[in-house]
Order: structure tokens, then sequence, then C-alpha cells
């Protein structure tokens, strides 16, 4: 039976690495990622993902383009928020995101045909194709962290424009989704602990407390916390 304080202690371990060693990672490693990636749950098992491996510097820089492009449009959304709630990812230059010196791409990509395996309700809502991708790039981050190496997942591949020159330079059937991009390599750094929230502050019995209820103000203030301690220091 597997060790759960271990599992837990795997899992507060976990952290979003932005600065990578320049070692490659041996395909070995690679492979046993992706091998316990794919026995992640997924709905009516339909298994909708697909992995496409970039170690290619070539390539690479294609996609950092295609994410500098992007991070364009995402930062003038941001801008159109209050000020005290800007993201601050956007605003930060690439060169200092620690994505062009990442040895390893892993794009996850998503095939909706596959819901057909699903229950012709779920077939209708997109939810369950979008947990089981969810759940397939958890498994991702858990595995190379076991494997004592570095992950992040960089959203701004999911960015509609993203999307479309991702697919497109990478030669994407048009009917798939880029789910996300997963980052990988051997960490520069040891991050810190991340903060979570207690456990009797989320956890509910037989109904919902509303003592537990945070108010607008509260939920603002808890994502100015969080940004804060979002990134490298």
């Amino acid at each position: 039976m597997t060790d759960y304080e271990g599992l837990l202690e795997l899992v507060k371990k976990r952290r979003s690495i932005r600065r990578f060693k320049p070692d490659m990672v041996p395909d070995e490693a690679i492979n046993k990622i992706l091998e316990l990636a794919r026995w992640a749950p997924s709905g009516s098992n339909h298994q909708p993902w697909e992995f496409i491996v970039i170690k290619d510097k070539t390539v690479k820089d294609k996609i950092i383009a295609i994410v500098e492009e992007a991070g364009q449009v995402t930062k003038r959304m941001e801008l159109t928020r209050e000020k005290d709630l800007q993201h601050p990812g956007p605003f930060r230059p690439i060169e200092k995101a620690g994505i062009r010196e990442t040895p390893v791409f892993i794009i996850l990509v998503g095939d909706p045909r596959t819901r057909q395996a699903q229950v012709l309700q779920a077939q209708q809502t997109p939810n369950t194709y979008v947990s089981s991708l969810a759940s397939v790039f958890l498994y991702m981050h858990l595995a190379a962290a076991a494997l004592g190496l570095g992950s992040r997942w960089l959203s701004a591949s999911t960015q509609e424009l993203s999307q479309a020159l991702i697919k497109e330079a990478l030669g994407i059937p048009k009917g798939y989704d880029v789910y996300d991009m997963f980052l990988l390599g051997y960490p520069e750094y040891t991050p810190e602990p991340r903060k979570v929230r207690e456990l009797k502050e989320i956890v509910h019995r037989d109904h919902y407390d509303i003592s537990k209820y945070r108010d607008d103000a509260a939920v603002k203030d808890f994502a100015k916390q969080v940004q804060k301690g979002f990134g490298v220091k």
C-alpha cells in the first residue's frame, strides 16, 4: 500500500519552478512522467490526451516567440483591471520568466472527439473533458516531483492567439485543443513552502457553514496576498 505521509510530502514539495539548470532531462525520465500520466482518471475512461515533447531549440524558439506575442494581449487585458489586482506575470520580461532556459517543453493536447465515449449529457458540456485533461496534467507534475525534477505550467499557451499559432507551428489538427504547456527541467533553486488555506476554513459538514463565507472584500484581499507570492524572489 502506498505510504500516505510520503504522498502528502511529495504534494507539499511540488512547486512551480521558474528557473531551470541547463542540464538536459534524459528521455528515460520524460517517458516515466508520461507513463504515469497516461494512467490518470478521465470521464468514462475517454482518455482525451496526447503529448508533444519538444527539445529542439529551433522549435522551442518558435513557441517562445508565440508566447511573447500573445503575452502583449494578456498584458493589455490585465491593464483593464483594478491596479491592485493586476497579476504580475504578464508584466515580467520573458528573459526573467525562465522560459528560454527550460530544457523540455511538453504540450498537452486534447482531442474533443473522444467525448463520444461519455454519457450523452457529459458529451454536451466540456466539463468532464477539461477535468480529465486537468487530471493528466496534475499527474505529470507529481511524477516530475517524484523524480527530483522541476516543472511548471505556462498558461500563456492557452490564450486564444497562442492556441492558433502553436497549432499551426506544430501541425496540430485544427479540431484539437492545446490544453496547456508543461515546462520541465532540473530546478536551479529551492522554492519556499507554499501557503495554503487551513482545512478548517474550507471544509463544511453536511451543509454549507455560512460562518465560513468570505465576503467580496475578503476574497479580494486573499487574491492580493496570493499574487504577492507569485514568482521567484
